[in-house]
């Protein structure tokens, strides 16, 4: 039993203690040998320890030795028991092995009784601490106290230099607490549960250990290990991990984690997750409570803000009534004001009300109500709960103060005039334009202090309300709401009312404002109407008693009104005029009235002059017009108004006054006619005496009969020309042909006067359609035109000739560069026998004008241009006869 204490005592003491050296000298006596050597066998590193020696001079503890290696040093006895290798006794030269033996056997059963007795020791440890850790569990109310006394005590029963816990959150771990090691030495606080040694703990049932491996997340080196996952069923809580085993004192076969720490620890992983259940299940438990807590709380201060805000609603009612009982807008806005500033009323000091005005974009200052100071608010207030006493409701209270109150002094007064532009403006655009309901407070208000500084000097206080007044389709206008003298602060409950009231307050304000123009706008109607009546009236005293027939036709030809002067030209009643068609007044007038169902095609009015008609009183002649009759809105035309001026007394006059120009005129041209015929006369009878005297000389002879001839030719032309002037409108040879080869074939024919004068011709031709004409007649015009226009060229000059297609006509110019002609010659142009130059009868642009204007129902003109002068002349693709062509010259 000696060898047996001595063990125990090294197992207790360790390499303090020489009782191992004991024992190897009791041996090294008994086997006479030189020297003895005990080394126990540590199975986990699979080699010999040395533990107890007779050569003083060897450390114990630090050689370690191989099985193989032990007997190269001399005789080894193993040291055994049951079978289980536990050391050996290595003798030098020993003498006598007989009793050796049995002290070896006592040895091996010393060391492996010792060894168990220790591992009870421990396992008894173990167990008791874990009650320990249950009291730990009950300790605390909070996770996180529990977890850092948990790897505290975790670690000081499994005896590990550090203890982590990670808590899985989601799909990470996450770092929650440690012992031995700080949060800064970890490599990450954080790793996703996919990671490789969170992923091989959570797959081990049983937990993992391991020696002698690097841990990524640390940076101690690790000599030993064991994992466990806090695991209730099939929720993984979290991961407990304890590292390197702490050395202890007294002598071990092994200082890493063995299989009974992993048990311990996967027990003590169990127990974790059931208090980590716990406590957060008491955790929620308690923010529950707290929460039922609050929600009483807010149930509580919700119920009486809810009485307060169905006061406040009950008041706003009566707002509502008072306001939709008033039709005046004046009334409206003085209830409205006096409603939120009542002391029996929502009690707000001060209530401004600015209106918006469209056209500038801007607020306008209508109505502001509230005290003046603070030194009288109580006694208003008093005072209003005084009055309202005497009214049935809150609305009748409104509708009667309202009437009796002016508003015309105090606070009004400081914002008559003033103007507040919306646009750009951070408070107004955002309530008129978006319409927003915007709190101002004293922090928001020192903040925009530069950009509403101009709202803040006129209110004088940092907290108020803009609240925009919106009617059905648009804001029209805003109340800014403060409490200036009471300083009361504006909560989220005043707010909701005013919201209520805005609305209302908006539609009562432009129902009254939309009543007030109705107002106007019927007394405005009632005006009008009687103006109309008097209009109407008057209009038809006028058609009646005017002296110009008028009648509307529709587009079936149907009269659908006339005036007096009708009836008695067409000798019928108005009873039968109206609804009767044109076609049955008979030939005379069915001419004049079909040219109005024309007007329906062109939409254009319609003028002919000195129209013929054979009435039962006899010739007639009339200025008719014809005017289209559109709607409203000028896109529809519902007939056609025709005028019948009776103009008989003046044609006679006019024809009359025609007889006296012609016998006027045909002096004039007798006179002319004497004129050209008299010079040619005088030139032939000059020659004819010259004749006599020179008969006999054959020269002489020859050169005045030369002479003689040309003056007979020169006389022929002038009397062609008179005569062709004089002769009436003659009948035309019609074709048709294309104008521009026309004008090529004068412009080759009159080349060669135009190149002896020194003038260019160039033609700018358009496309036009062919045109149904007299061919000479009109080349007899073109080359009249060319050769004037030869004679007013200057050396050098142009001659333009162009053509263009303009609806249903034809336009042609011939222009030439040189002096422009002159307004007084523009005049009289074409005027016959008129003439610029020395020479000629002054009939040539007169016959042109017969040509184009009495032939062929076209026109002919003249215009001065900056550089020269253009002779224009336009005709009708197709000829027309004489009554469509005054209608179409009417409607120019």
């Amino acid at each position: 039993m000696r060898i047996f204490e001595l063990v125990y005592e090294f197992y207790q003491k360790g390499y303090n203690t020489d009782s191992m050296n004991q024992i190897a000298q009791v041996i090294c006596s008994t086997a006479e040998a030189r020297k003895c050597d005990i080394l126990i066998y540590e199975r986990q590193k699979d080699h010999f320890r040395l533990v107890g020696t007779t050569d003083k001079k060897e450390k114990v503890g630090l050689a370690k030795v191989s099985l193989k290696a032990l007997h190269e040093h001399g005789h080894v006895i193993k040291v055994l028991y049951n079978e289980n290798l536990l050391g050996a006794v290595l003798l030098e030269e020993p003498q006598s092995l007989q009793k050796v033996n049995s002290l070896v056997d006592e040895l091996g059963f010393s060391l492996w009784w010792v060894g168990k007795l220790i591992e009870l020791q421990n396992i008894s440890q173990r167990y008791h601490a874990m009650s320990e850790l249950t009291n730990v569990f009950y300790s605390f109310e909070t996770r996180e106290e529990f977890t850092d006394e948990m790897v505290r005590t975790v670690a000081r029963v499994l005896g590990a230099d550090i203890v982590i816990f990670f808590e899985k959150t989601d799909d990470n771990y996450v770092f929650r607490g440690a012992s031995g090691i700080s949060k800064d030495q970890l490599l990450f606080e954080k790793a996703p549960q996919s990671h490789p040694f969170f992923s091989r703990v959570e797959r081990a049932e049983s937990g993992v250990l391991d020696v002698k491996v690097q841990i990524d997340f640390l940076s101690t080196t690790v000599k030993s290990f064991v994992a466990a996952s806090v695991k209730l069923k099939e929720r993984i809580i979290g991961v407990l991990i304890a590292i390197n085993k702490t050395a202890v004192e007294g002598y071990r076969t092994q200082y890493s984690f063995d299989e009974l720490d992993l048990s311990v620890l996967h027990e003590f992983s169990r127990r974790i997750a059931l208090a980590y259940t716990r406590l957060e299940y008491q955790e929620n438990l308690k923010r529950e409570i707290e929460r039922l807590r609050n929600y009483t709380k807010s149930y509580e201060e919700l119920i009486q803000q809810q009485q307060t805000y169905l006061k406040k609603m009950d008041l706003v009612h009566g707002i509502s009534n008072a306001m939709r009982a008033n039709y005046d807008p004046n009334n409206v806005y003085k209830t409205l004001l006096l409603g939120l500033t009542s002391g029996r009323g929502l009690g707000f000091n001060r209530a401004l009300l600015l209106l918006r005005d469209r056209k500038t974009e801007s607020l306008l200052g209508r109505m502001w109500l509230g005290p003046d100071s603070s030194d009288n608010i109580t006694e208003i207030w008093k005072e209003a709960e005084r009055r309202a006493m005497n009214y049935g409701d809150f609305s009748q209270f409104l509708r009667e103060e309202a009437l009796m109150l002016d508003t015309s002094k105090g606070l009004t007064k400081k914002i008559e005039g003033k103007v507040f532009t919306y646009k750009d403006h951070p408070v107004f655009e955002r309530a008129v334009l978006r319409r927003r309901l915007i709190h101002i407070t004293p922090a928001l208000a020192k903040s925009m202090e530069d950009s509403i500084k101009d709202l803040l000097n006129v209110l004088e206080v940092d907290e108020f309300v803009v609240v925009p007044l919106v009617g059905r389709w648009d804001t029209i206008g805003v109340l800014i709401l403060d409490n200036r003298y009471t300083r009361s602060p504006i909560n989220d409950a005043d707010i909701e009312v005013l919201r209520v009231v805005a609305d209302s307050a908006g539609l009562a304000i432009e129902n009254a404002m939309n009543y007030e123009e109705l107002r106007r706008k019927t007394e405005s109607l009632e005006q009008q109407k009687n103006m109309i009546d008097y209009l109407r009236k008057f209009s038809e005293s006028i058609l009646q008693n005017l002296t110009t027939a008028v009648i509307v036709l529709d587009r079936s030809g149907r009269v659908i009104e006339c005036n007096k002067r009708v009836e008695q030209l067409l000798g019928l009643p108005k009873e039968r005029v109206i609804g009767s068609s044109y076609l049955d007044f008979g030939e005379a007038f069915e001419n004049i009235f079909e040219v109005a169902m024309k007007v329906f095609e062109k939409g254009e009015t319609i003028t002919l002059a000195r129209y013929r008609v054979e009435t039962p009183s006899g010739e007639r002649f009339f200025d008719t017009k014809y005017s289209p009759l559109w709607d409203l809105n000028n896109s529809t035309m519902n007939g056609v108004i025709v005028t019948l001026e009776d103009m008989t007394q003046q044609y006679k006059l006019e024809q009359e006054r025609k007889d006296k120009e012609k016998l006027a005129l045909l002096g004039e041209m007798s006179a002319r006619v004497a004129h050209e015929l008299r010079n040619p006369i005088t030139v032939i009878g000059g020659f004819l005496n010259r004749l006599k005297k020179n008969i006999d000389d054959p020269k002489a002879r020859e050169k005045y009969v030369s002479i003689l001839t040309s003056e007979v030719e020169n006389l022929e032309n002038i009397v062609s020309e008179i005569l062709e002037f004089s002769r009436n409108i003659r009948k035309i040879d019609l074709s048709t042909f294309q104008i521009n080869d026309l004008l090529e074939e004068v412009v080759l024919l009159m080349q060669e006067k135009a190149n002896k004068a020194n003038v260019s011709i160039e033609t700018h031709l358009s496309i036009v359609p062919e045109v149904e004409a007299d061919r000479n007649r009109i080349k007899r015009v073109l080359v009249n035109l060319v050769q004037n226009a030869l004679e007013a060229t200057p050396q050098n000059g142009k001659i333009v000739l162009r053509t263009q297609h303009d609806n249903d006509k034809v336009i042609v110019s011939v222009f030439n560069t040189g002096e422009p002609i002159s307004e007084d010659v523009l005049r009289k142009i074409f005027v016959p026998f008129y003439t610029t130059k020395t020479y000629g009868t002054g009939l040539g642009l007169a016959i042109c004008k017969k040509i184009i204007e009495d032939e062929h129902s076209g026109r002919i003109w003249a215009e001065p241009k900056p550089d020269g002068t253009v002779f224009c002349f336009e005709l009708p693709l197709k000829r027309r006869d004489k009554g469509e062509q005054n209608a179409n010259s009417g409607s120019r």
